[in-house]
C-alpha cells in the first residue's frame, strides 16, 4: 500500500539559464514531520511553490494524495493547509474578519477549534492587519493554515517573526497534529526547530536534494562531541589512528573532538590514558548539516 502523501519525481524547475531546482525527488510519507532544510537561495521556496501548483515543473512529476500537481490542482487546494514564506494578508481587514473570509472562501473550519489556536497563540484579532507586527502578522497566517484541520500541511519558514514563548507553542501543535496521523512539510534553515519536531529532514543545496536524515538516527549515531580531562596535560597523538575524528581541540589537560559513527574505538584509545572525566555534549544538526554544505 502507498503512504505517500507527496511524491516528488525529478523535478527540475529552471527560469531561462537560473536552475532554481535541479532533478529534485524526494517522498513525504503520511503521518511524518518532514524538514526541508537549506539556506536562503536553495530551492526550498521555489519547491513548494511547484508542489502547490504556483508554478509548474520544467520537467518531472509532483502528486500529493496521488492526485497530479498540475491536473488536480484545485482538488489538492482543498485538503491541504499552506502558509507562505512571504505572508501577505488583507491589511485593511482585521484579524477575525480575515479568519471569517478564508472560513466562506471554503475552509469548513471548527470555530471552538479556531478560538483555541487563538487562545494558544495569543493572537491579535481586534485590530487591523495592517498595524500588526511581522510577529503577529505571522500567528494568523499560521492559524488560517491550521484552522480547518487538513491532512496536509505546508509551510515555509513558519516559525519566522515568533518569539521564542510562541516557537514553544508551535512546536507542541505540530506534534499535536503529528498525533492525529495528519502529515506536516515544512522547509526551514532553523536546524534547532528541525531536532525538536521532525521526523525526517531532506538536505537541499543549489535546487539538489543532497540528503535525506532520520532525526533520531542521526542524533544518535551520526555525530558525537566529547570532552576527555586528564590529570596530565592532554596528548592529541591518542586519536591520531582513530578514524572520523575532526574538530580535535587540545588545552592543557583537556581535549574536545567530534566524532561521526561508532564510539568504540575511541573510548578504548582514551581508556588506556586514565582519563578523570568524559562528557558528551548534545548533539547538533548543525554539525550534520555542515558535512553537506561545506
Amino acid at each position: 500500500m502507498d503512504t505517500s502523501v507527496i511524491t516528488i519525481d525529478s523535478v527540475t524547475k529552471s527560469y531561462g539559464d537560473v536552475m532554481a531546482v535541479d532533478k529534485l525527488s524526494l517522498n513525504v510519507e503520511k503521518g511524518e514531520i518532514y524538514g526541508f532544510l537549506g539556506p536562503n537561495g536553495a530551492g526550498k521556496t521555489t519547491t513548494i511553490r511547484t508542489i502547490l501548483n504556483f508554478i509548474t515543473p520544467s520537467k518531472g512529476k509532483i502528486s500529493v494524495f496521488g492526485l497530479d500537481s498540475v491536473n488536480d490542482s484545485v482538488k489538492i487546494k482543498k485538503i491541504l493547509g499552506y502558509l507562505a514564506g512571504d505572508i501577505a494578508l488583507f491589511e485593511n481587514m482585521k484579524g477575525v474578519d480575515l479568519l471569517q473570509y478564508m472560513t466562506k472562501l471554503g475552509k469548513d473550519s471548527d470555530w471552538n477549534y479556531i478560538e483555541e489556536l487563538v487562545e494558544r497563540f495569543e493572537a491579535v484579532l481586534d485590530r487591523k492587519i495592517g498595524t500588526l507586527s511581522k510577529g503577529n502578522k505571522q500567528k494568523l497566517g499560521l492559524i488560517q493554515a491550521l484552522m480547518h484541520k487538513p491532512d496536509l500541511i505546508i509551510l515555509d519558514e513558519p516559525t519566522s517573526g515568533l518569539d521564542p514563548l510562541m516557537k514553544k507553542v508551535f512546536y507542541e501543535l505540530i506534534m499535536e497534529i503529528k498525533d492525529t496521523g495528519r502529515t506536516v512539510f515544512f522547509s526551514s534553515h532553523d536546524l534547532t526547530e528541525v531536532q525538536k519536531i521532525c521526523d525526517r529532514a531532506g538536505f537541499v543545496k543549489n535546487g539538489k536534494l543532497i540528503a535525506v536524515e532520520t532525526i533520531n538516527q542521526s542524533l544518535e549515531l551520526n555525530v558525537r562531541r566529547y570532552t576527555v580531562r586528564f590529570s596530565n596535560p592532554a596528548n592529541i597523538d591518542i586519536l591520531t589512528e582513530i578514524p572520523n575524528i575532526t574538530d580535535t581541540e587540545v588545552e592543557d589537560t583537556t581535549m574536545s573532538f567530534t566524532i561521526m559513527g561508532e564510539v568504540g574505538p575511541v573510548l578504548k584509545a582514551l581508556a588506556a590514558h586514565n582519563p578523570v572525566d568524559l562528557t558528551e555534549e548534545e548533539t547538533n544538526l548543525e554539525d550534520i548539516f555542515m558535512r553537506y554544505y561545506d
